[in-house]
């Protein structure tokens, strides 16, 4: 009969082998614990921070409403903050204002932070604590204050035959008729129309943004509302209220979607009705960028074929619509035959306008008297 003979050194391999299994199972364990316990109490605290900055956002805004003043809303700040998370406090420099409290319509940001200890990830070398800052924007302004703002950029001195933006005011008079073209092109061109899949329409809920902030290029239903009842929020060029940099002399916004379609020629022949002024953000196309944050102008489409992501917008023109006309029609044709290169398109469009100014300023709400109505509500 054979027998098997164990050494002891077998036997200490075993006994290491079964050592290292222990260990790498005890790590295994305490990742699991970390993701159930200490990440699981971070969301839960971050819900409950953002419950208390959109609280603390909002009762600054109805403070900067009802004319109590700056110190009044940020006292309400700390207040709402507090009463919505034991521990949490506003972070240094907020709550931010803009234009300002006193205005009569405006934008409040509020960030806020607290310290969260962390049971298990101190055992896997991470910090005993983790802090969650999580942030709110809401905004305040009686009925009406808001400009009436068209989705639609106009090309920097392209696609026209006024220059926009006048290098010299007296050079284009108010009242006079200018023309615009808006198509895009599937292809490179010498000279592109637009570039692909782009129509000139933009996202002003996603205004001044990053360069590698998402964009998901889609038109928000609101823009009739926009074009005809007034946009309230600031519209601000080359600032940091949304989080872009100041002083870098951009300021990037969504692209929107698809082409033009009856919903929008509607409200673009409803505004010329209306016989109100529209403001339309102007477009410097040379530096408008692609979804990775390069640039992607008229120059770079004609060889690479990119797709424009964000527009760079320097300023906003003020124009009376007089008509808008498909681009298949001969009135858009002959409107429009300054721009080279155009072909009949049925997708095309060419809005006649008369000239009422430019600025190279933002737009702020305007307000005027509430009668004690404040309508208050959160951006973000």
């Amino acid at each position: 009969m054979r027998h098997k003979i164990f050494s002891r050194a077998a036997r200490q391999d075993e006994e290491g082998a079964v050592l290292v299994i222990i260990t790498l199972s005890l790590i295994a364990l305490f990742g699991m614990m970390v993701l159930v316990v200490d990440v699981g109490s971070l969301l839960f605290t971050r819900r409950a921070l953002v419950n208390a900055a959109d609280a603390a956002a909002l009762a600054a805004a109805q403070s900067c409403g009802q004319k109590e003043g700056i110190g009044a809303a940020n006292a309400q700040a700390n207040q709402y903050t507090v009463a919505n998370q034991s521990g949490a406090a506003v972070v240094f420099g907020f709550p931010h204002y803009f234009p300002s409290c006193d205005s009569p319509a405006g934008l409040v940001t509020v960030r806020v932070t607290t310290d969260r200890p962390l049971f298990f990830a101190p055992v896997l070398g991470f910090d005993s604590d983790a802090a969650v800052v999580t942030e709110a924007t809401a905004s305040w302004g009686g009925a009406g204050v808001g400009e009436k703002v068209a989705p639609l950029m106009l090309s920097a001195n392209r696609l026209s035959d006024c220059e926009i933006p006048p290098e010299n005011p007296e050079d284009l008079p108010q009242g006079t008729e200018c023309a615009f073209w808006w198509n895009n092109s599937s292809g490179g061109q010498s000279d592109p129309d637009l570039a692909n899949a782009e129509w000139g329409t933009l996202d002003l809920l996603n205004w001044d943004i990053m360069p590698p902030a998402h964009c998901n290029n889609s038109t928000p239903p609101q823009f009739e509302e926009w074009m005809l009842q007034g946009f309230s929020l600031p519209l601000p060029i080359d600032s940091s209220f949304y989080g872009a940099i100041d002083g870098d002399t951009h300021t990037y916004v969504c692209r929107g979607q698809g082409n033009f379609g009856a919903a929008l020629d509607h409200d673009i022949e409803a505004a010329a009705t209306s016989g109100d002024p529209l403001y339309f953000p102007v477009n410097r196309a040379t530096t408008q960028i692609d979804s990775n944050g390069n640039v992607c102008g008229p120059a770079e489409f004609a060889t690479t074929n990119c797709t424009v992501d964000k527009y760079d917008i320097i300023g906003f023109a003020r124009l009376y619509i007089v008509a808008i006309h498909r681009g298949n029609r001969d009135e858009a044709l002959t409107a429009c035959a300054h721009v080279p290169g155009i072909s009949r398109d049925a997708n095309a469009r060419c809005m006649i306008a008369r000239w009422e100014g430019y600025t190279p300023d933002g737009l702020d709400p305007q307000g005027g008297e509430n009668f004690g109505l404040v309508p208050v509500r959160l951006v973000k």
